[in-house]
């Protein structure tokens, strides 16, 4: 994108946040940011801290801003961002100053690691440097998710703790090892995809555990690297996916089905014993096919309801959801008794602090906690 684009790019989010962007404008701006992921983010950062700041502190602002421009005008200093646009007020212009203000905060806070865009060359460069594939890279830390636009319009969420890498010529024709015709991400971690269909080029997510080959479908996949499993829960189209190490090994999975599959190579010699509950065993296997869980009350997917902002669980033990807590909050939980991490849970949090949330868990166990920072000890 050139200098000229992006500085229209912000002229349309500086009347979007005005509210002065008409329905032309907006549907321009979500393709101009389809085409440049690396707008994406910040954009929702400026967008966030714009609306948080309230009436009166955009008015106090674009007041002071206002005065800045007047004593600019007094000097007879040109401001550098062009403002011939039709419809492009001094409004639009104040508040598209402040939103690259805003903007500039935002970079800081990306760098600090709210989530991180990191385009960046290969690791391995052959032949000519200048032709190898640059790489995209989006970073969530714990307690923080996101939702981006890939280049061919896929959208994908993804949650916290993750990490999701694909090229530069992402469904190209140049560059990379497939020549474009295979759309490649690579995830560490949870995302949620609604894949843009395109036959021509199938889209590829490769996982420490699987690959997972689709065309157009909406699915989640987790693979946290420090989990038992890798799920992959299809909500519609088709997957196939390739489990590593398991010669010829291809499951393919239909709408509302999820694959559970045993991140353990050991454990693909025998079945194990998994403990739900004290005296109660289920025989896992390595490779499963079952039904997705569902919130009786809502009928809300648990698997994918992160996405909304909730987190749902279901007999869970106090193990498992500790890890998901964990990263939901941006917390380390340890517990200091032995057996109670087997204790079970069913719920959902959604605005709760980590304090609240613990709170309404302790009205069905008995245990207590303590609180330190982000050090919380069970016992």
């Amino acid at each position: 994108m050139g200098q000229e684009q992006k500085e229209y790019t912000w002229q349309l989010v500086a009347k979007m946040l005005a509210g002065e962007a008409s329905k032309e404008e907006l549907a321009e701006l979500e393709l101009l940011l389809r085409g440049n992921p690396d707008l994406h983010y910040p954009l929702q950062i400026i967008t966030g801290l714009w609306r948080a700041a309230g009436p009166e502190e955009q008015k106090k602002a674009e007041e002071a801003f206002s005065k800045h421009l007047d004593r600019m005008a007094a000097l007879h200093i040109e401001h550098a961002v062009a403002t011939d646009q039709p419809g492009y007020s001094r409004t639009s212009k104040r508040r598209l100053f402040i939103g690259i203000g805003v903007g500039c905060t935002a970079v800081v806070g990306i760098v600090a690691g709210f989530f991180l865009y990191r385009p960046h060359p290969a690791q391995t460069v052959t032949g000519n440097p200048a032709l190898a594939p640059r790489i995209s890279e989006v970073i969530t830390r714990e307690g923080s998710r996101t939702n981006l636009y890939l280049p061919d319009g896929t959208r994908v969420w993804l949650n916290a703790a993750s990490r999701i890498t694909y090229a530069k010529d992402f469904g190209g024709g140049g560059g990379g090892t497939t020549g474009g015709d295979v759309r490649e991400v690579t995830l560490s971690g949870e995302a949620f995809f609604d894949v843009t269909h395109n036959p021509a080029k199938p889209f590829v997510i490769h996982t420490s555990r699987v690959d997972i080959r689709v065309l157009g479908t909406s699915f989640n996949i987790k693979s946290y690297p420090a989990e038992k499993t890798t799920e992959a829960v299809l909500v519609k189209g088709s997957i196939e996916v390739d489990i590593h190490n398991k010669a010829n090994k291809k499951v393919i999975l239909k709408p509302n089905e999820k694959l559970i599959v045993d991140n353990d190579d050991s454990a693909a010699l025998k079945q194990r014993k998994v403990v739900l509950k004290p005296g109660n065993f289920v025989l896992h296997s390595p490779v499963t096919i079952r039904k997705p869980n569902y919130e009786p009350t809502t009928g809300a997917m648990i698997e994918t309801s992160w996405v909304n902002n909730k987190l749902i669980f279901q007999e869970e033990t106090f193990e498992d959801l500790a890890r998901q807590m964990e990263r939901w909050y941006g917390v380390t939980i340890r517990f200091e008794k032995s057996g109670l991490e087997q204790l079970q849970f069913t719920g959902s949090f959604e605005q709760e602090t980590i304090r609240q949330a613990l709170d309404a868990l302790k009205l069905t166990a008995a245990f207590n906690y303590s609180l330190s920072g982000n050090e919380i000890s069970i016992h």
